[in-house]
């Protein structure tokens, strides 16, 4: 059991570190005239560390079937990272939070997605 969790928590570092390459980019790119890089960056991150251990140990164990897993995960990911993105950096709009929010999960699911389908293990 020991080599499962290992292996387990091994690929949760691997995508944890590829989220937040794909996700903090597109956070401060979206925000950079509004706030200071550094607080972009750590608004960006701050929720990924919050919701990545959330999606991956916890929410499979609410939601058994993978389709209604991944809807339903995605979108309550974004609404949290929503939240934190806009408490740390304000004072960035809260529409410009949810759009910040959204864009940076659709991309990071849509990378790794991507890196998948041409064999590449995250």
């Amino acid at each position: 059991m020991s080599v499962t969790v290992s292996l387990l928590f091994l690929m949760w570092v691997r995508s944890f570190v590829f989220t937040l390459a794909a996700e903090v980019p597109v956070y401060v790119l979206l925000v950079w005239k509004k706030v200071p890089l550094w607080r972009a960056v750590v608004a960006g991150m701050a929720g990924t560390c919050l919701t990545h251990p959330l999606l991956w140990f916890v929410w499979p164990k609410v939601v058994s079937d993978y389709t209604v897993y991944i809807v339903t995960g995605e979108i309550l990911v974004a609404v949290i990272e929503t939240l934190v993105f806009w408490i740390i950096a304000r004072p960035v709009f809260f529409s410009r939070a949810v759009a910040a929010s959204f864009i940076a999960n659709a991309v990071s699911y849509g990378l790794g997605m991507l890196l998948r389908a041409l064999g590449v293990p995250l």
